[in-house]
């Protein structure tokens, strides 16, 4: 008997990156290698894989078929008769991942997400997708600026490769090449949220050459990529379809859709999932560069998810028991050589693994969060913090790269204002309790100092957070949104303070004031902040409280003041810039912004009308369906006479 053949050892065929063997330089050997990174082609650093040497089977059967050199046809024809089930069976019947990113050309070589290898007919759907899109002159404004304002909220997109495909997508439009329906819907929502963004000067500019309003002209592009998407089936469109409909989501949330945001997210997800971006990606047959990406949307995706799922009340749509986290390696953008420089993505990172750390505590994946979890999840977020780099630290960050990386302080707020919203979350109901009343539980009694000191935490950090987003980034959503909220919620408190023994009474109506204030100035360029500024006029307008202290809620105050001045007296140092937040809050005082039909520059508004409902002379209101997240399960909105009608907003 013939001894059986061992297989040979695994052999590196290669000792550098294909680009660094095409340039003859040598090659640091770990993706992405140190020339490609430097250069920014991280998509092209590839190493040839190894190769494993086995010995042929030897096969005693005449009348075998060789499966792997007939074509598609024959082999599924044979495996009829055969009664052989193939892989093209399984995948028709969706057993198997119907994409090509998944097959073993997919590592190959990097391509093109702008061009379709397919010649066929270009579908109706596509031809008006692409009449849609504005010139190219105005449209390299609205990437640009996408690019340099927008994505290092998100880093959605990753630049160079992005411009990359879309320099491709104009040079094949030229020369009537084939474009994918994905990367076009995915060029139509970049131009959706971007001009939403833009500077005024810009934004009329661009308003006098279309002809158009730019708020039409951003549904106009949101809806030409939904109904260009819809035509892309399940799994087919990649990860560039993935993208694309996350910026749906983000498209919606800007425009304070908040449900249709969720519904978006949703979307997004289940297209990933579809590609198999939930499980581990060791076994994907992609590059390097593509394994990277489908880390960092994914843990972008989950991070959406947890938060804007606790923040609506609604379910959670990916469930974290089933699914492999593998986070980014965040290599793409910095070398080991600027390790106090964090990528851009460190910040999703750092939240994906915070929603992943709470939602192991019980009850939080059901949305769940009572006074009984409230410990549990501070000592989380306690030591979430504590894996903070430098440069994020709660306490004395490391502020050395801010102005050279302006990503740095928003992503650094942002981070700050996320752990003091998880904290202050499961302590809400403590608020509106009465101490006096014997049905109180006592837990939630003896939580009731901590959680207004949460409460004006969270407040301080929203309103740090806020400062340095305007005057360039208003619409974003996070800030107003938890200013709102925690007011609303400060604003239930006194209400149900009937003895006015409020720990930090004096404290609540200056927050309270201090968030009036700023929704005002957010409403002038956003409408999730006319919205909020609205509602909570009309909350604060139904409170008893005395003269004096009406006086103080209704005290015009500046904004800035909120970096500078702590609200509370076992507050932390929340990411303390005071006097950059400051300069930018000064220069939004000096420009003039308005939402569409109405002119909100130099117009003063009397605040105690406007908080009982008397709208401005000659201008009607509307109504808006806003989901004010779980403020329902404390307010009584019918004895409270409180409506959705925005004056002065048409």
């Amino acid at each position: 008997m013939a001894q059986a053949q061992a297989p040979a050892k695994s052999v590196r065929l290669a000792t550098a990156c294909t680009e660094c063997q095409r340039r003859k330089q040598k090659c640091s050997r770990e993706w992405p290698c140190n020339h490609c990174q430097a250069r920014r082609i991280a998509h092209l650093c590839k190493f040839a894989p190894k190769k494993v040497l086995k010995a042929k089977p030897v096969c005693n059967n005449p009348r075998a078929i060789d499966v792997s050199s007939s074509d598609d046809g024959h082999s599924r024809t044979e495996s009829v008769v055969s009664g052989i089930a193939t892989g093209d069976d399984f995948r028709m019947l969706g057993y198997l991942p119907d994409n090509d990113d998944l097959l073993p050309n997919g590592a190959e070589q990097y391509q093109s997400a702008a061009l379709s290898p397919s010649h066929g007919l270009v579908s109706p759907e596509v031809e008006k997708a692409i009449r849609t899109i504005p010139p190219k002159p105005y449209t390299d404004i609205l990437v640009q600026y996408f690019l340099s304002e927008m994505n290092d909220q998100y880093y959605c997109l990753y630049p160079p490769t992005f411009s990359h495909d879309y320099a491709t997508w104009w040079s094949g439009k030229a020369n009537g090449q084939s474009l994918t329906p994905a990367f076009t819907a995915l060029l139509l929502h970049v131009c959706a949220c971007a001009i939403l963004y833009l500077d005024v000067e810009t934004r009329q500019q661009l308003e006098s050459d279309l002809g158009e309003n730019y708020t039409s002209l951003s549904e106009q592009y949101h809806h030409a990529a939904k109904q260009l998407s819809n035509t892309i089936g399940p799994g087919k469109g990649g990860l560039t379809q993935v993208q694309q409909l996350f910026l749906g989501a983000i498209w919606y949330k800007t425009e304070a859709l908040f449900v249709e945001s969720w519904h978006a997210l949703g979307s997004a997800i289940h297209e990933a999932q579809e590609l198999g971006m939930h499980r581990s990606s060791s076994k994907a047959k992609v590059s390097e560069f593509e394994r990277e990406m489908r880390r960092r949307i994914w843990c972008l995706l989950y991070t959406w998810d947890w938060q804007i799922s606790l923040l609506l009340s609604r379910p959670f749509i990916i469930n974290s028991s089933y699914c492999s986290f593998e986070l980014p390696n965040l290599r793409l953008e910095t070398s080991n050589t600027e390790a106090n420089t964090p990528s851009p993505v460190t910040s999703i990172s750092l939240q994906c693994q915070l929603g992943q750390r709470i939602s192991k505590i019980p009850g939080v994946m059901s949305g769940i969060l009572s006074p009984n979890q409230a410990v549990a999840i501070q000592q989380e977020v306690t030591r979430w913090t504590e894996t903070f780099p430098p440069i994020f630290r709660l306490a004395n960050p490391d502020t050395t790269h801010d102005h050279t990386h302006a990503y740095i302080p928003m992503q650094r707020h942002q981070l700050h204002a996320l752990a003091h919203m998880v904290t202050f979350m499961p302590l809400k109901p403590c608020l509106t309790i009465d101490p006096s009343t014997q049905n109180t539980p006592t837990l939630e009694k003896s939580l009731q100092p901590t959680a207004v000191s949460c409460a004006l935490n969270l407040m301080l950090s929203a309103q740090q957070l806020q400062s340095q987003l305007l005057p360039a980034n208003g619409k974003f959503h996070f800030a107003p949104f938890l200013i709102f909220d925690t007011a609303a919620y400060l604003c239930s408190a006194l209400i149900h303070d009937k003895h006015r023994d409020l720990p930090q009474r004096e404290k609540v109506l200056d927050s309270i004031s201090l968030s009036l204030s700023t929704l005002k100035d957010v409403a002038r360029t956003a409408k999730t902040g006319a919205t909020c500024y609205a509602v909570l006029a009309k909350i604060v307008g139904n409170i008893s409280l005395s003269a004096e202290e009406r006086e103080v809620i209704w005290a015009q105050r500046s904004p800035a003041t909120a970096t500078s001045t702590s609200t509370s007296d076992d507050s932390d140092d929340v990411g303390r810039s005071s006097s950059e937040d400051n300069a930018t809050s000064e220069q939004n005082n000096g420009i003039s912004l308005s939402l569409p039909g109405l002119d909100l520059s130099g117009m003063h508004r009397d605040m105690h009308a406007y908080a009982n409902g008397q709208g401005l002379d000659g201008v009607p209101s509307m109504d808006l369906d806003l989901d004010l997240s779980d403020l329902s399960q404390i307010w009584d909105w019918d004895n409270l006479g409180l409506d959705l009608d925005i004056p002065g907003i048409q």
